[in-house]
Formats: C-alpha cells, structure tokens, sequence
C-alpha cells in the first residue's frame, strides 16, 4: 500500500465517512450480532451461532465487487468470529458497533477499499503485490493478516467471555427452551 494525500474537502470525506460507516456499523451488527447471534445462541449455544452468523456474514460480503471465495472466508473469520467473540465477551451491541465502525471508517478516511466499496478517502491508495497480502480490490479486509489479528484477539475475547459466564452451551440452550435447569 503506498498513500498519497488526496487534496481537498476534509470536512466533507471525513463526513460521508462517519455517516456511511455508522449507518454499515450499526445495521450489520443490530441484524448479525443483535438478532442472529442471539436467537441462534438461545437455540443451539454461543458457539454454534457464532460459527453460523459468521457464515452468513462472509456470506453476505460475496456480492461485493472484488469480492472471492478467499475474502468471503476472510471477512466471516476477521470479522465474523471477532465480532462475535466482542459481542459475547462485553455483552453489549454498542460496544460491537463501535469496534466495526472505527475499522471500516479507518480504511475509508484511508481510501482503502472497505468490502469492495472503494470510498473517496483522505487519501488515494496504491495497491501492489499479491491479493493474499493486500486484498486485492475488496480491500484490507481480503488480505491475511487482518485474518490472523482478528484470531488473535477474537481468542483471547472467547476466554473471558467463557469466565464470565458470557458462553452458552448447548445443553444451557436446550435447558432453557424446556424449562428445566
């Protein structure tokens, strides 16, 4: 990635951004961490509905222009799986909004592609060299390493929410649909 400083209008790209990221932030994560995750969580237990939302949150990303089977699996595990692991580790939709809404405004005051939608950014970006590495033009989020960090602090997320009692099980899941302890 090389940069280049785009020029003019700050106030009006660091405005759209704010404004298009929280708008991205706060639907995806109220439809995939608000509602999903939960409901499939009261049916089969945290794990399986983390597994399952980040599914379809890959999933969803796979209409993005840029977008391959490499980066849907990409996005589900980065984002996906550390989402859900935030969400069931704080217990608390906003605390989730606000972690995906401060990396997707990140790569777009960037201009980084953010899933395929290249925004007009503070700066303009050069990408070279190969798609693993970069992400190609579904941007950062396509690429290898953002998958590794997201494990990195998805795991640790999944531990204490697991200490806190924050992790159902299936058999807390089962038990509660029938009544009994």
């Amino acid at each position: 990635y090389s940069f280049s400083w785009a020029g003019d209008g700050v106030v009006s790209v660091v405005w759209t951004a704010v404004v298009v990221q929280a708008g991205a932030a706060v639907t995806e994560e109220l439809l995939f961490r608000g509602l999903a995750l939960q409901a499939l969580e009261q049916l089969w237990g945290s794990r399986a509905a983390i597994a399952v939302t980040s599914l379809f949150f890959g999933v969803a990303h796979l209409g993005a222009d840029g977008a391959t089977l490499w980066s849907g699996v990409a996005i589900a595990v980065e984002a996906g799986v550390l989402l859900g692991a935030a969400f069931l580790w704080r217990r608390s939709i906003w605390f989730v909004v606000g972690l995906h809404f401060a990396w997707n405004t990140t790569e777009h005051l960037l201009g980084i592609p953010v899933s395929g939608h290249t925004p007009e950014g503070l700066f303009t970006v050069d990408v070279q060299g190969s798609t693993l590495l970069t992400g190609g033009a579904f941007g950062l989020e396509g690429a290898l390493l953002p998958v590794l960090v997201g494990v990195a602090l998805a795991v640790p997320m999944l531990v204490l929410a697991r200490r806190a009692g924050r992790v159902r099980t299936r058999h807390d899941a089962r038990a509660a649909d029938t009544g009994r302890p």
